[in-house]
């Protein structure tokens, strides 16, 4: 996937290039998915995207089945992962993983930084603060922060 960096420039045509090319390997997808520059997908069959997903510079989506919802923005340097690894014989060296799904709602901005832990569900329309690491489910329409991450209130649209 190197040679995918070399060849596709920075922006938004490189963006959706990048999309493209991930596309076949996806286990589903919607229109106009978005990769940017840097972003790394280890294990594009187990990820599912909606409509309008944009994976931002430099972001991480791991081993294990993780499903972004329409519109998701995902920021940059995000990491998502679908799995932990397990412990065996006092080791989690070669205790191999446990896969647990991750969902990121429709509409869900996951700010810059922040990390989603395995088997988290986020509800539609809420923004992650950056850097905040999230280890449990939330509902739809809040902001979360911190580390844990926890509600630190409920997000409403802008008025223009």
């Amino acid at each position: 996937m190197k040679l995918r960096g070399l060849l596709v420039p920075d922006g938004p045509h490189g963006d959706r290039t990048r999309g493209l090319l991930y596309e076949p390997f996806l286990a589903s997808h919607g229109a106009n998915f978005k990769v940017a520059t840097a972003a790394f997908i280890f294990n594009p069959n187990g990820l599912r995207v909606g409509d309008n997903v944009y994976v931002g510079f430099g972001s991480y989506i791991g081993q294990g089945e993780v499903t972004l919802g329409d519109e998701v923005l995902v920021g940059n340097h995000v990491t998502i992962v679908g799995s932990n690894h397990l412990r065996k014989a006092g080791s989690y060296r070669f205790g191999g993983f446990k896969g647990e799904p991750v969902t990121i709602g429709r509409g869900t901005w996951l700010a810059a930084h922040c990390v989603v832990t395995a088997g988290v569900t986020v509800g539609a329309g809420c923004v992650v603060a950056a850097g905040a690491v999230v280890t449990k489910d939330f509902g739809d329409g809040l902001t979360i922060a911190g580390v844990p991450a926890r509600v630190i209130g409920e997000v409403h649209d802008d008025v223009a």
